[in-house]
């Protein structure tokens, strides 16, 4: 029996959701699933500040444990289950995953909103990019280049967390039709085919990049 459970979204458009699902699979441990719709039911809202102390989704549960903020979800399961490793080993390298891991949920909004989630898993948007999100869109390009190697496929050597993160913030592009360099864009699809993320894809409804 399963002795982890993810609660996410129902609807499958969260970026957060997406990382803490990736992370589980990636570990290849058995786990539970349960949807939830947003907003969320009051009742299931009042069981998770009472649990988690942070009402959100998704949300980790383990043992005693109820814990919201999905980096918060990948770092204690990498600390829990060490094999196979979410984060780089190297600590150099793993302080700039959690540095690219922590830019991407506080930067390019102007970019999120006009190429959202729903853009990349569902629906396109056809409207060109405003002047704000294409200098973030500009700058999302600027670091991964900084970041990949000529001819890397990850970020650190090995695959990591911030790998999954990072492709999902340039197919927000490339699933749009918005330019990018041939290995950027060959880059984020190599992610986009990797097993964990192919089973987060599984479950979108009408989802147009499985």
């Amino acid at each position: 029996m399963a002795d982890l459970t993810l609660y996410g979204d129902s609807a499958w458009v969260s970026p957060w959701v997406f990382h803490a699902l990736v992370a589980l699979e990636e570990l290849g441990r058995p786990y539970r699933l349960e949807r939830l719709p947003l907003p969320l039911p009051e009742k299931a809202a009042e069981q998770l500040v009472a649990k988690a102390i942070l009402g959100k989704l998704p949300c980790l549960v383990h043992g005693e444990l109820w814990l919201t903020e999905s980096s918060a979800i990948s770092e204690y399961l990498a600390e829990e289950f060490p094999r196979p490793a979410l984060l780089p080993t190297d600590r150099d390298a793993r302080a700039r995953a959690r540095q690219v891991m922590s830019w991407l949920r506080t930067a390019l909004q102007a970019l999120r909103d006009e190429r959202p989630t729903t853009s990349v898993f569902q629906r396109p948007v056809t409207t060109p990019l405003s002047e704000k999100a294409r200098e973030a869109a500009n700058e999302l390009v600027r670091v991964t280049e900084a970041l990949l190697a000529p001819g890397a496929q990850y970020l650190f050597g090995a695959w990591s967390m911030a790998d999954a993160d990072l492709s999902l913030a340039l197919m927000r592009l490339a699933a749009n039709g918005d330019p990018l360099p041939a290995r950027i864009s060959d880059y984020a699809l190599v992610q986009w085919n990797r097993p964990s993320i192919r089973k987060y894809l599984s479950y979108v409804p009408t989802n147009r990049l499985k």
